[in-house]
């Protein structure tokens, strides 16, 4: 095995690697992006059901790393180093240090090493800011391998993987240095240590080596663990002084005390373990500072865990979802009284939330389901709201705010977790509404990802709003105001309001909806759905619609001074005509009557700084 440095071609645009910021920069450093990475992906890799376990291991001369042999085995990728800008007489070769990472309980890097196909092991290797993780694995970017390099003095890692099935032992590395010319050639980015495989420059592709005796000394040189355990070991050579146990074991604790505290994941510092029965102690050594009252938040954790895995949480009707909220509409009075005296009493409570998503390529839709627990505790100073996805959460998603309460939303279903992965950003901390990959793949994802985002909140200020609503008729008989009398109402009495039947007074029949409730830039629209071409005609649609509020039901706390559907200046609606009628609007409702399967409703003209909720109900025409 050698190192394959290649010229850059003068056809070739000329590019540099600009993405190392997101992994070392004023807010983070290389101590906590390694952690993070590395532990996701190992996750990424683990079958489901099993444990993972990472371990982090440091090695020097002292522990039997001989300096002539890492030499060699770094000499030609120095030269490049140097020329990239890397000051390589700042670095003592005679007292070599080296970083391992090792995970156990997953499946390596699987796929073909010989070609390039859509497996792991050419994400990893052969890609640079694309993979092909779907579903509950959590890496999307193919950007976090990175850190590996980006964590080397000398810009260059290596990677032995062990797959399940296959015996071999799998040998390969990597330097990612900047554009550098060295001997008056131009070279770009990325070369390999590796064998190559190939004839000419466009059929050439790096290969790793499965030499047994080879592979042998370099474990016995960096003194990996790994025998014929399936995983990945990575090596990172002359490691940043950054990267010490003391800092990454809080980053640890601080990122990963979900999957640890409900068994998922297990990690190693040197010689000091990091599990379930230990995380509560060392937390109060290592991240007492960064988790606010640490005891509190993780017991709500491990009680959450197992109301999940007892199957304990009340499971709502798919049609909760309709109106992108999750509000005391969608429960019975008997289960919102029994949620309400329980959470006021400090309990736990929690429910299952079902829905569907589609997906633009084969246009089906796939049930899925995610749950959401909350709880008050006495005393806490802060309260803490998590977003979990396979283990990962996401804590740019935090939204609690001044709310002394503990919030939990998990998402495990294969398709929920495929769904917010494509919705994340790079650096896996929060989902974004405009996430290319979430565009691509899902039909009209935009409302599914806003209820999935604020479940937690809405669902906490549902179950306080009994406590903290105001009573408007507290004070009535020491202050009151008559309303003005309305014109053409004699004796001042209101015109009468054509009555619209309450939500429990409409029939939605079907599996499939015959309407698709869409938001758009300026309001929202409807448009045909799946059931459309079934529906028995005519349909008539009843909406709801109000700006989002701090707490209570938007709906019931609907201001006629942020819009009126019935002004001249209210919001403007636009139909089919031929197959749409207008039948009534009201402050904030509007009633349709659709004859056809063609038709397109469009509402506009709200305020865009305003976060609108639209409540749809159906009713079909009476079978024969």
């Amino acid at each position: 095995m050698e190192w394959h440095f290649i010229p850059q071609l003068a056809c070739y645009v000329e590019s540099g690697i600009t993405q190392r910021d997101q992994f070392r920069n004023d807010e983070v450093d290389l101590y906590e992006t390694i952690v993070r990475e590395a532990v996701q992906n190992s996750l990424d890799a683990t079958p489901n059901g099993e444990q993972t376990r990472v371990s982090f291991r440091w090695t020097d001369w002292e522990a039997g790393l001989e300096a002539p042999w890492l030499e060699n085995l770094l000499s030609d990728q120095l030269d490049h180093a140097a020329a990239s800008g890397i000051e390589i007489d700042q670095i003592s070769f005679s007292r070599p240090t080296a970083l391992v990472i090792e995970d156990f309980g997953t499946t390596g890097l699987t796929g073909s090493v010989e070609k390039k196909d859509e497996g792991d092991f050419s994400d990893f290797w052969r890609r640079h800011g694309k993979s092909h993780k779907t579903g509950t694995r959590r890496g999307r970017w193919g950007l976090g391998k990175l850190v590996y390099s980006s964590s080397s003095m000398i810009g260059a890692f290596f990677g032995i993987t062990v797959r399940e099935a296959d015996p071999s032992a799998w040998l390969m590395g990597q330097t990612v240095l900047d554009l550098h010319t060295h001997n008056g050639k131009e070279y770009p980015p990325h070369a390999y240590f590796s064998e190559m495989k190939g004839n000419d420059i466009q059929d050439m592709i790096p290969v790793p080596s499965d030499d047994e005796g080879y592979i042998a000394e370099f474990t016995r040189q960096f003194g990996l663990k790994r025998t014929s355990e399936p995983g990945l070991s990575i090596v990172i050579p002359f490691p940043h002084e950054s990267l010490v146990p003391e800092k990454m074991i809080g980053v640890a604790i601080v990122n990963y005390f979900y999957p640890i505290l409900t068994g998922q994941l297990v990690m190693e510092f040197d010689d000091r373990v990091l599990n379930a029965a230990n995380i509560h102690q060392l937390a109060h050594e290592h991240a007492k500072g960064k988790i606010p009252d640490i005891d509190e938040l993780f017991l709500f954790i491990e009680e959450s865990s197992r109301a999940l895995e007892n199957g304990d949480p009340l499971s709502l009707k798919e049609g909760w979802v309709d109106d992108a909220r999750l509000d005391e509409d969608d429960f019975s009075e008997e289960d919102l009284e029994k949620l309400r005296t329980d959470f006021a009493e400090g309990g736990l409570v929690g429910v299952r939330l079902p829905l569907q998503v589609k997906t633009k390529p084969d246009k089906k839709n796939y049930d899925t389901e995610f749950h959401v627990f909350v709880k008050r505790p006495e005393g806490i100073t802060k309260g803490v709201d998590l977003y979990v996805r396979g283990g990962l959460t996401l804590p740019a998603e935090s939204k609690f705010g001044d709310r002394k309460a503990y919030g939990v939303m998990v998402a495990n279903d294969e398709v929920i977790s495929s769904f917010l992965g494509d919705a994340e950003n790079p650096a896996h901390t929060k989902w974004t509404y405009n996430a290319e990959k979430l565009r691509k793949n899902y039909v009209a994802p935009g409302n599914r990802l806003k209820v999935i985002k604020n479940a937690v909140v809405n669902f906490y200020d549902m179950l306080v709003q009994a406590e903290e609503e105001e009573d408007e008729k507290a004070l009535a008989e020491f202050f009151f105001m008559e309303e003005p009398e309305q014109p053409g109402s004699p004796g001042g009495k209101k015109s009468p309001v054509p009555r619209t039947p309450p939500d429990d007074e409409i029939k939605v029949t079907g599996k499939s909806r015959p309407v698709r409730l869409e938001t758009t830039k300026e309001g929202f629209s409807m448009r045909p759905g799946d059931g459309a071409g079934t529906a028995r005609y005519p349909v008539i649609l009843r909406v709801r619609a109000a700006y989002d509020t701090a707490a209570g039901n938007p709906f019931r706390k609907y201001n006629p001074l942020d819009f009126d559907f019935n002004s001249r200046k209210g919001p403007g609606i636009a139909v089919t005509r031929k197959t749409v009628s207008l039948e009534n609007r009201e402050s904030n409702r509007l009633v349709f009557e659709i004859s056809g399967p063609a038709f397109r409703i469009d509402v506009f003209g709200f305020d865009p700084n305003r976060d609108l909720l639209v409540k749809l109900s159906i009713t079909e025409a009476e079978g024969e």
